[in-house]
């Protein structure tokens, strides 16, 4: 269904116009989608123009890898599309497409970037569900691109959902590279292990990456094995993250989780801890809930820190205001005798930009 399609003249002289669906019966629909490439074009021109000085800048540091149109704030709340290497993957919610839209826009994109690209659309009405197909020839079944030097699996099509490296999380994997050299890093929630072969990159003693998918942890591995790291500095754990924080905290398995049969740690100290949950997950060991009970994640955490150590610590609910999240830290630091020193807030690079400031992926780097 397209809803609330807003057009307006602006700057570049375009005429646009409103449209408001209520249903998905209108009788018009064919039409209306033969007209959306002339007015997404127009939008399109313009994301592209608000990001010439981003992409000198991806030029420079050699990333192929970024946000080409950020519907939510670039008046197509339903669409995305992102660039992965030779790769473009336009990713839709709640918007009907066809082959022929998402084909005009690719060769729009194609003309600016003086680049050939592969084309997948990701079709992800369903909730939980990705419908994906090709507009034109397919990628190779693994796919590589770069992100600051750096090389990533980007695989279009894979077994998961979400794609294999999220680009809003750039900015972080940034930061943490600048500031680990010489430090142990832990990387909760780790996924594909970004963060920890830019912490291993930067100069890290260790990157200790935890997470519950095999899948995600085998990719993580390639991607520090492309890169040029390996053992002792890169390392994986793949288990509950839940268990592996209670268990490095010191704060052990309770109740009836201990008569479960897991492997035992000891407790455990670093001098970067990063935790990047999913918005909820459940687990034997502890439940994941990042809207009502960040806490529950935070203590942990913060018990696995060294005082005078740094924490890179997230949450990508987007209703989720900033200051509340940030207070919440803050008690739950006084509450076991910790202080949060300092509160740096990170915003994601302009290739998700935000009219208000309020970016859904808030990235707090703390000092405690």
């Amino acid at each position: 269904m397209i809803q609330n399609l807003i057009y307006v003249d602006n700057q570049y002289g375009l005429n646009y116009i409103h449209i408001d669906l209520a249903n998905n019966n209108f009788q018009d629909k064919e039409w209306l989608l033969s007209i959306i490439p002339q007015q997404f074009l127009h939008h399109l021109k313009v994301a592209l123009h608000n990001r010439e000085a981003f992409l000198e800048q991806c030029i420079q540091e050699n990333t192929t890898c970024y946000r080409l149109f950020h519907g939510a704030v670039e008046r197509w709340p339903s669409v995305t599309i992102d660039r992965y290497g030779d790769a473009l993957l336009f990713q839709t919610w709640r918007s009907d497409l066809n082959d022929d839209v998402v084909g005009q826009m690719a060769d729009f994109i194609e003309e600016k970037l003086h680049h050939r690209f592969y084309i997948l659309w990701a079709d992800r009405r369903k909730r939980g569900q990705v419908e994906r197909h090709w507009v034109g020839d397919a990628a190779p079944q693994e796919l590589m691109a770069t992100e600051m030097g750096l090389s990533f699996r980007v695989d279009p099509v894979h077994r998961g959902i979400d794609p294999l490296l999220f680009l809003d999380f750039r900015a972080g994997r940034r930061h943490i590279r600048s500031h680990a050299k010489g430090k142990k890093v832990l990387n909760l929630f780790s996924y594909t292990c970004g963060i920890g072969v830019a912490a291993v990159a930067g100069g890290a003693k260790l990157a200790l990456n935890v997470d519950f998918g095999n899948h995600a942890l085998k990719i993580g591995r390639s991607n520090a094995v492309v890169n040029g790291l390996s053992e002792p500095q890169f390392e994986t754990i793949q288990d509950d993250a839940m268990l592996v924080l209670r268990q490095f905290s010191g704060l052990g398995v309770r109740g009836k989780a201990k008569r479960r049969q897991f492997t035992k740690r000891t407790a455990r100290l670093f001098d970067i801890v990063v935790l990047d949950p999913p918005r909820r997950a459940k687990s034997p060991f502890g439940n994941v809930d990042t809207v009502n009970d960040y806490q529950s994640l935070f203590k942990p955490a913060l018990l696995c820190t060294k005082p005078g150590g740094r924490m890179l610590v997230t949450n990508n609910v987007a209703s989720v205001e900033v200051d509340s999240w940030v207070e919440s830290l803050n008690r739950c630091a006084r509450k076991i005798g910790r202080v949060i020193e300092t509160v740096d807030l990170i915003a994601p690079d302009s290739d998700f930009p935000s009219l208000d400031g309020k970016y859904p992926l808030k990235l707090a780097w703390l000092s405690v």
